[in-house]
């Protein structure tokens, strides 16, 4: 489910307005409209800060948090930013060097067949 119809949702199930929405976060109606029409999407800042308005957890929202930019491909530093501030880099470095690792052996697997 897109970022949009989460925000759509959560604001709908406790019959709000976008109007009362933007008012309460301090911006302009028009940019929640953009973020749950997913012409837009907020910076980390506004995701902590509808997280804690619609009383759920970030990663609820955004399940694509960690973002990995890769600055030396030749050695493999990554930076990684996280929109949650619950979560510190070595936390989201250690989650995806787990995922990579069961990527790693479902490959094998698949290539062992």
């Amino acid at each position: 489910m897109s970022l949009g119809k989460k925000l759509y949702d959560l604001r709908t199930d406790k019959n709000l307005k976008q109007e009362q929405v933007a008012y309460d976060l301090e911006i302009v109606q028009s940019t929640y409209s953009d973020w749950e029409n997913n012409v837009s999407t907020p910076k980390r800042k506004n995701l902590v800060k509808l997280a804690e308005y619609f009383g759920v957890e970030v990663n609820d929202l955004d399940e694509e948090i960690y973002r990995i930019n890769i600055k030396n491909k030749k050695n493999g530093i990554a930076l990684v930013n996280s929109p949650n501030t619950k979560i510190n880099s070595t936390e989201a470095i250690l989650k995806i060097a787990e995922s990579l690792e069961k990527l790693t052996i479902l490959v094998e697997k698949l290539i062992a067949k």
